[in-house]
């Protein structure tokens, strides 16, 4: 099988540039970050956001965890199953 390049794969589940760039968006559109907070979100609780938003679709959790790196969010410990993320959601008061 040829893989694309920046596509991220998850066993047979692979994202096409297009998906990967809808992702990317959508955090950047919507994930503000909380460096002195000590409110954290989930990286399973922002991956149900995504694809229960309007754009969202399927992503595993590990592709979203790639996602939000990828958009310059640090974890707070990697070696969790489900990350961790300082941030605040813009629709927030």
């Amino acid at each position: 099988m040829v893989r694309k390049a920046g596509a991220s794969k998850m066993g047979d589940y692979e994202l096409s540039d297009i998906e990967i760039k809808t992702i990317d968006d959508w955090i950047i559109e919507n994930i503000l970050p909380q460096k002195g907070s000590k409110k954290t979100y989930a990286s399973f609780a922002l991956k149900t956001l995504f694809e229960e938003s309007p754009v969202g679709f399927f992503v595993t959790n590990k592709q979203f965890k790639e996602a939000m790196v990828r958009c310059n969010f640090a974890p707070v410990n990697k070696n969790k199953l489900n990350w961790d993320f300082r941030v605040s959601l813009k629709s927030e008061p």
